[in-house]
């Protein structure tokens, strides 16, 4: 597994990738992962660094690139099947290259768009973030193999911008944790509970929730709750001065969430881009009701079990009116958290995992079924 950063559970690709790996080795795979941060077990630490012009919100973001060591790489894939690339930047970039050198068959991941690379340093230009796909796809995925995309709207992305090799829709799956459990106290008795996860970053628009429920006719007792960690903390707290309930904030791990998400009355997730939404289908997964974003750069729209729970992204008047409406009926509240329950059955991470060993199993020669290896690289090649 190669991939800038590890020790960041913040960072959905970050949780994704450290969710299958854990169920790769529980399954018996031996794999190794090459990232920055500190060293662990079946870790390969690389050295960290950032972009002098973008240093700040890097750090912010909790996100630095790792250097890719030629030497590092080669020793580690000599010992592998299998390179798994999970990000388009510069040790994704050269560890394709040296894969392909050493004859590994390389398969990537479609983790990021384009857009959350540049709205977060202030560039919203359709030019550039052309440029971006170009580079991405000339450096990274029709170089690989094999493209891992995690949803319909992503794999579609990349073939409107020229993705020409084989690709496999596998959605990043929910774990068997995230189910209706005993509810973490949010808030006082009688308030109604609005959560958002995500990362603190300009295209979540955690902005439009804040506006919205200051518009709303039951503002008084409404409690927002924003987990996540980012560089917009501090405009946001800003933004909410006047509330009656200031919005709370925090930061959990992952396995703490299903009590978060249990607790809520409603979840709203009102990002206009992304590739698929991991905080939905956990939301979902442990019954929360659920409004989502329509938005032309989002697939988490696609899991809406009715376009009752859907909202026009971007619109502070459709997101109010629909949150009013939800209060003033709170029956509904109850029919769609079963219903978003019963979309996220569909997503559990179990599958996805089958539908990734078969990838695998493509290139590397390794048996899903059965482990057995059916012929070697050597005679692949």
């Amino acid at each position: 597994m190669v991939i800038d950063v590890w020790d960041d559970v913040a960072n959905g690709a970050v949780v994704s990738t450290r969710r299958f790996t854990e169920l790769l080795r529980e399954r018996g795979h031996t794999v190794t992962v090459l990232a920055g941060g500190v060293p662990a077990p079946g870790k390969i630490v690389l050295p960290s660094f950032t972009i002098p012009l973008a240093d700040g919100i890097m750090r912010k973001m909790r996100f630095l690139f790792a250097w890719p060591d030629r030497r590092v790489l080669s020793a580690a894939f000599a010992k592998h099947d299998l390179v798994h690339v999970q990000m388009p930047f510069y040790l994704g970039m050269r560890a394709v290259v040296i894969a392909r050198k050493m004859g590994r068959p390389v398969v990537s991941t479609f983790h990021v768009l384009a857009e959350n690379v540049l709205h977060n340093v202030g560039i919203k230009n359709q030019p550039m973030v052309d440029l971006v796909y170009r580079l991405w796809l000339g450096t990274v995925f029709n170089r690989s193999d094999h493209v891992i995309c995690p949803s319909a709207f992503a794999e579609a992305e990349l073939r409107r911008y020229g993705l020409r090799v084989p690709t496999t829709v596998i959605s990043n799956g929910v774990p068997e944790q995230f189910r209706r459990v005993p509810g973490e106290l949010l808030a006082e008795d009688g308030k109604f509970v609005v959560l958002t996860v995500g990362r603190l970053a300009i295209e979540k628009r955690h902005d439009l929730i804040v506006d919205a429920i200051r518009r709303s006719r039951h503002e008084q007792r409404i409690q927002l709750v924003i987990l996540g960690d980012g560089p917009l903390r501090e405009k946001l707290t800003v933004r909410a001065r006047g509330l009656t309930n200031p919005p709370r904030f925090g930061f959990v791990p992952s396995d703490e969430l299903p009590r978060y998400y249990s607790a809520a009355d409603l979840f709203i997730h009102a990002a206009e881009v992304e590739l698929e939404g991991m905080s939905v289908l956990e939301a979902m997964a442990c019954g929360a009701p659920c409004l989502i974003a329509r938005a032309p750069k989002s697939a988490s729209s696609e899991f809406a079990p009715d376009p009752r729970y859907l909202f026009e992204s971007g619109s502070v008047e459709d997101l109010t009116q629909k949150i009013d409406s939800l209060l003033d009926h709170p029956e509904h509240l109850k029919e769609a958290g079963a219903a978003a329950a019963r979309v996220a059955r569909e997503y559990r991470i179990e599958r996805s995992l089958a539908r990734l060993e078969r990838v695998y199993d493509t290139f590397a020669g390794v048996s899903p079924v059965s482990g057995a290896r059916r012929d070697t690289l050597e005679q692949r090649r």
